[in-house]
């Protein structure tokens, strides 16, 4: 059985700790300068979760990126750089060791087929600035 990994936080934990991310990273080219408009979080829908899930993994591993994009989406013809996340399913082989796992082509929340077999993971969440609360 693999260990658990990760706990919960209080909500002033987590105020606290995306407080120091903020100080510590300064805005990408094109982000606005101003460090409170800066990407801060992205919301992915229960669904999308779900189907990472129900791939038979172990849990989920959350990589930064930068993608380009065109109106908060990621778009490879986009011209700002921005920091973007994405999620893939990871399985615990025998050896306890975390590895990305290949998974079959999903359906997208709408029904279309998404991707194609051996697709990575997930990505595309609404992004903080944008997707907030208010």
């Amino acid at each position: 059985m693999p260990k658990i990994a990760g706990r919960f936080f209080s909500k002033a934990e987590i105020d606290k700790y995306r407080g120091e991310f903020k100080k510590a990273h300064q805005p990408l080219a094109h982000e606005p300068q101003n460090p409170d408009e800066n990407r801060q979080a992205e919301y992915f829908s229960r669904e999308i979760l779900q189907q990472l899930l129900d791939t038979g993994c172990d849990g989920l591993r959350i990589y930064y990126g930068v993608a380009p994009e065109t109106n908060g989406e990621i778009d490879p013809a986009g011209t700002a750089m921005m920091r973007r996340l994405f999620l893939v399913p990871v399985k615990i082989d025998e050896k306890g060791n975390g590895r990305d796992f290949q998974f079959k082509a999903i359906k997208s929340a709408s029904g279309e087929k998404d991707g194609t077999p051996g697709d990575g993971g997930a990505g595309g969440g609404l992004p903080c600035p944008g997707f907030c609360n208010p």
